[in-house]
């Protein structure tokens, strides 16, 4: 059976859509392998349980412990956990890693902690890639363990102490870990 040209067309043109993007693909990791960017890095320093127990460096083993989810508001998604901890020596750990959209120019995110009506400042979070992570690493020789509500507002970065518009929110639960 003999076959006209157009009996390859069909044939040509799959071949093509297969072909160029293979070869325009091929030619691009060369110039992908060849670029000198240095990685960014963070380095976050948590207290791990390492054989059944927390133990923080200089500050004992952990005698309590609560985690929660971090949730954003109405019209701000965002999503996280919160830890803290507290330790032999008496010493309060509290962590936020929130993913949420960075703030505009002149803004900056600002955490807290609650028990009841009662609101301490943990500082400002930080992103260090200029992406959705963000994290906060607070420290007490205080006890904040009845401070079980977290919040993450939105600050101007106007010298005003008084909160802004909150992004987030979660509740910690403490926690019995597995001996």
């Amino acid at each position: 059976m003999l076959y006209s040209k157009s009996h390859f067309l069909p044939m040509r043109r799959a071949l093509l859509l297969v072909v160029v993007p293979a070869l325009l693909l091929a030619g691009c990791r060369d110039l992908r392998s060849s670029r000198d960017e240095s990685l960014k890095t963070e380095q976050i320093q948590y207290p791990m349980p390492q054989g059944g127990e927390v133990v923080y460096e200089g500050h004992g083993k952990e005698i309590w412990f609560a985690y929660g989810a971090m949730n954003g508001s109405k019209d701000t998604p965002a999503n996280g956990v919160a830890q803290a901890h507290r330790f032999e020596d008496g010493r309060f750990l509290h962590t936020i890693q929130l993913n949420i959209l960075p703030p505009e120019d002149g803004f900056f995110y600002e955490g807290w902690i609650l028990s009841g009506a009662d609101r301490i400042s943990t500082g400002h979070l930080s992103n260090h890639f200029g992406d959705a992570r963000h994290g906060l690493r607070f420290e007490a020789n205080k006890d904040y363990s009845a401070y079980l509500t977290v919040l993450v507002t939105l600050e101007k970065d106007d010298g005003n102490s008084a909160p802004g518009k909150e992004v987030a929110r979660g509740s910690m639960k403490v926690t019995q870990r597995p001996k």
